[in-house]
């Protein structure tokens, strides 16, 4: 899959999961699934919601992996 075809799943209300990046960078958040909440076009950021958290994150949209619901 392209790098377009890739980002271009990562929409508001998308589910996603921690990338193999992303789980080695940040392994606290191995595991771990959520929402996407915001999609930045200014920058490389993507606000998510993990399930179970009252607030959100902002992640490098290549540390998480948008999955089928």
């Amino acid at each position: 899959m392209s790098d377009v075809e890739e980002f271009s799943r990562l929409v508001v209300g998308a589910r996603f999961k921690i990338s193999e990046l992303g789980a080695t960078r940040l392994r606290s958040l191995a595991g771990k699934t959520g929402i996407v909440v915001e999609v930045s076009h200014r920058n490389t950021g993507v606000t998510v919601l993990f399930d179970g958290a009252k607030s959100p994150t902002c992640l490098h949209r290549d540390f998480i992996i948008a999955i089928s619901r």
